[in-house]
């Protein structure tokens, strides 16, 4: 396809009360790559921290973990990431934020590390951007084949 011009890549986050899992979509919007976790007590702002990595992967679009219950009802993990992300918005308005449901995603980014012997800080670190990564490509294969996104 000449001049096509390809997709942005599409952040995702995992918010957590000490850290903030990272990960990123290929050009193409088909797989999720994490790419790391942001430490909020070593962050001074992890509002700008969240800005900057927006605009080195050249995307304007945020896919945010959306910490339900099991019943699908909100909680305090879903009103502090409403709080953030409305403190978030405040000063980046023009990104676009899509919330996706990421009911068992740490635990089965835990399962996964596990299986590959993860320990540690390291194993923290990872399960966070992990996470993202799980809650991004969910994102993904809902939203592919043109059904939004």
């Amino acid at each position: 396809m000449a001049g096509h011009k390809p997709k942005k890549n599409i952040l995702a986050l995992d918010i957590g009360t000490v850290r903030i899992g990272v990960a990123v979509s290929n050009p193409e919007r088909t797989v999720a790559l994490a790419i790391g976790t942001i430490h909020l007590k070593e962050c001074h702002d992890p509002y700008a921290e969240i800005a900057g990595i927006l605009d080195e992967y050249e995307t304007d679009r945020l896919v945010v973990g959306w910490p339900l219950q099991l019943d699908g009802s909100e909680g305090p993990a879903t009103r502090r990431t409403r709080q953030f992300l409305a403190a978030f918005k405040k000063r980046y308005p023009h990104v676009r934020i899509m919330p996706q449901d990421e009911r068992l995603t740490s635990q089965a980014a835990e399962n996964a590390l596990q299986e590959m012997d993860t320990r540690g800080s390291d194993k923290k670190n990872a399960v966070d951007s992990m996470a993202a990564c799980m809650i991004l490509q969910m994102y993904l294969d809902r939203n592919s084949a043109g059904n939004g996104g």
